[in-house]
């Protein structure tokens, strides 16, 4: 299988970590033509975003979510989906939340990156809705390892690296450790890297992004 992503992608992360729950073997390479916008990737996928996995029969998949499904539709041992139905329900509930109240705000932040381009009143309406999205989030996380179980879930996989992107983020603009704000997440963070295969991906992922953003 091949992966194009990068390094410091929490998305690319959120798939390299069921990739390594999974114990499958992959190769990780940056979009051909060298931007999202080649024709080259766009022949891979259209949607010009990250990542995309290429199966060995040519099977090409795009958005990590539905990748990471895939991945486990395909190699269900070990499984990334609870086998309760509650704990079922909380995985859902906690992506459905970071999906909707988290990433969203934490993406229209990095469009304010340039100073020169900056609108304060955005940096700050979003650094709030980011924050409000955590707050809600705290309600489908176990004070524990993993989100909820005794396993990494796929709730693992997507709220871990997104926990990067929401430090990364509130660093930029002056935000600093906007995450330890939430005992429970901050909590959970520290917890979920005593599973190595979960540090690996956050040290990886966390190292990446502070190379890029200097």
């Amino acid at each position: 299988m091949k992966l194009y992503a990068v390094p410091h992608s929490p998305f690319a992360a959120r798939v390299r970590l069921a990739l390594r729950v999974k114990g499958l073997a992959y190769e990780m390479e940056p979009p051909p033509g060298g931007s999202t916008r080649s024709p080259e990737y766009l022949a891979l996928n259209p949607i010009g975003k990250l990542p995309v996995l290429v199966t060995d029969d040519g099977l090409k998949i795009a958005e990590s979510e539905t990748i990471i499904d895939y991945l486990d539709e395909i190699f269900p041992v070990p499984s990334l989906i609870p086998a309760g139905v509650a704990e079922r329900a909380q995985m859902r509930n906690a992506i459905r939340t970071i999906e909707l109240y988290v990433v969203p705000a934490a993406l229209r932040l990095f469009g304010q990156l340039d100073p020169a381009k900056r609108n304060d009143s955005i940096v700050i309406a979003e650094l709030a809705n980011m924050s409000s999205g955590l707050s809600l989030v705290e309600n489908f996380v176990d004070d524990a390892v993993y989100v909820t179980g005794n396993a990494i879930s796929k709730a693992d996989c997507i709220v871990l690296p997104t926990l990067i992107l929401c430090d990364l983020a509130g660093h930029l603009f002056g935000a600093n450790g906007i995450v330890s704000e939430f005992e429970v997440l901050s909590r959970y963070a520290a917890k979920a890297r005593s599973d190595g295969r979960m540090l690996t991906i956050w040290d990886e992922t966390s190292a990446a992004l502070a190379k890029l953003t200097g």
